[in-house]
């Protein structure tokens, strides 16, 4: 599995996690450690790929999450 693939897994555990969670603290850790993983998992597409990382760049939906 490919770095990129690993951090955007964690990602994704992340928020999950943060999903099943109650509270309103850990939720927003959550989506802070979310939002880091996916940041590694860009820089790591983008050295990879330069000129196609700018082209193929995703949106995360996070904002249904938080409280």
């Amino acid at each position: 599995m490919r770095d990129s693939q690993r951090y955007r897994h964690g990602a994704q555990e992340c928020l999950l996690a943060a999903k099943e969670t109650s509270q309103p603290y850990y939720r927003k850790l959550r989506l802070s450690m979310a939002s880091s993983w996916l940041s590694l998992a860009r820089q790591e597409e983008f050295v990879d790929h330069p000129l196609a990382s700018s082209a193929t760049t995703e949106s995360v939906k996070i904002d249904e999450l938080a409280v």
